[in-house]
């Protein structure tokens, strides 16, 4: 099947085992106007060598070996940067695609010119399973990366992106204090594409996720709280860069900053109180409240606000106002480190005046 380039960029380190299936799976979609692009991390032998009968035998695939360690933010971040298409894809070494995935979200594409992203359902198999049918992102910009903000819903950050919109953002920014996991750095990304067009969900397609127990949010469970917090306030920090600055006015931009707060300082669990029921119930073996787990399991899997609320406040919470002060410290601290936004002309204020009027905010929760 003819029509535009699609880059799609397969970041890989120790990955052998599952890559020739995931290679496979590319090499026998339907559209076939592809540029596959494997990044193998640290010089990793074995899994270049797993690619070895690809690039014999298909023009198609092209590998680069990356000399040192860059993560998979680093490495997923060059195969965007290398990308040759008119689209982008990023393919994790272990995923797989339905055979129509590519043909399907670029006749989509072609369909809606203003996307910036055309993404699909996202199942997930493994220790859980899960279902992301992901939140379309429609509408003016304002709107589009506030709904972003609300649900941080990353089922959009595996579908086919526009490499004119993708040329218009930072890509994947490294966090200074972990950067080869780089907590959140997909998420700002989306904010970024958010402001830059539409998010439209393309039924039909699937991608298919595995979760096989060593997945990043497992390993970002066992962390202290302190790098918790120091994650979460990071991720904080890129959002204000890329939001607060998209409202029309000065008033609305710091409307803007105050919701980006209230979003990370602000416990806002509706599902809390249901917690230890839910829990309860998993347990239960009562035939009586099977259809209640049932529906549980349902929401749990399906709903994007029970995945988003259950997930992200999972990583830092605090109702404790030293604790929510030190936070609020970390995420100014981030700003002014990293230069990127500026109260004076974003907002018409100074660093002091913004410092204290959040304070103050947040000090009576």
């Amino acid at each position: 099947m003819s029509g535009p380039l699609v880059s799609i960029g397969v970041p890989v380190y120790q990955g052998q085992d599952d890559l020739s299936t995931t290679l496979e799976c590319l090499r026998t979609q339907t559209y076939s106007s592809l540029d596959i692009l494997i990044s193998v991390d640290a010089a990793d032998q074995i899994s270049a060598q797993a690619c070895e009968p690809f690039l014999r035998g298909d023009p198609r695939f092209r590998m680069q070996i990356q000399p040192s360690r860059l993560g998979w933010a680093g490495n997923t971040d060059w195969t965007m940067r290398e990308r040759r298409g008119a689209f982008y894809i990023f393919q994790q070494h272990d995923d797989q695609v339905s055979p129509t995935y590519v043909a399907d979200l670029v006749e989509a594409a072609l369909r809606h010119p203003d996307a910036a992203i055309c993404y699909a359902e996202v199942q997930s198999s493994g220790v859980t399973s899960q279902i992301m049918r992901g939140v379309p992102l429609l509408g003016d910009p304002v709107a589009r990366v506030l709904t972003c903000l609300k649900f941080m819903d990353h089922a959009a950050f595996r579908g086919l992106i526009r490499s004119t919109a993708l040329a218009r953002t930072s890509g994947l920014l490294l966090s200074d204090f972990d950067p080869f996991d780089s907590y959140g750095t997909e998420m700002r990304f989306l904010m970024e594409l958010a402001l830059l067009g539409e998010f439209r969900f393309v039924p039909g397609p699937i991608y298919y996720k595995r979760l096989h127990g060593a997945n990043l949010y497992l390993k970002r469970e066992k962390w202290p709280e302190h790098k918790k917090q120091l994650a979460w306030a990071c991720l904080c920090a890129w959002a204000v860069e890329v939001i607060a600055p998209a409202g029309p006015s000065p008033a609305e931009r710091r409307r803007m900053f105050d919701t980006v707060l209230d979003r990370f300082v602000v416990p806002s669990d509706p599902w809390r109180r249901l917690r230890d029921p839910v829990r309860r119930l998993a347990r239960s073996k009562s035939v009586a409240l099977h259809p209640i787990r049932v529906v549980v399991d349902w929401l749990k899997s399906n709903d994007p606000l029970v995945r988003s609320v259950s997930e992200r406040w999972m990583l830092y919470e605090t109702t404790d106002p030293k604790q929510r002060a030190a936070f609020l410290r970390i995420v100014f601290d981030r700003l002014k480190t990293a230069g990127r936004f500026h109260p004076s002309s974003s907002l018409g204020c100074t660093w002091n005046t913004l410092e204290e009027k959040a304070s103050k905010r947040f000090a009576g929760l």
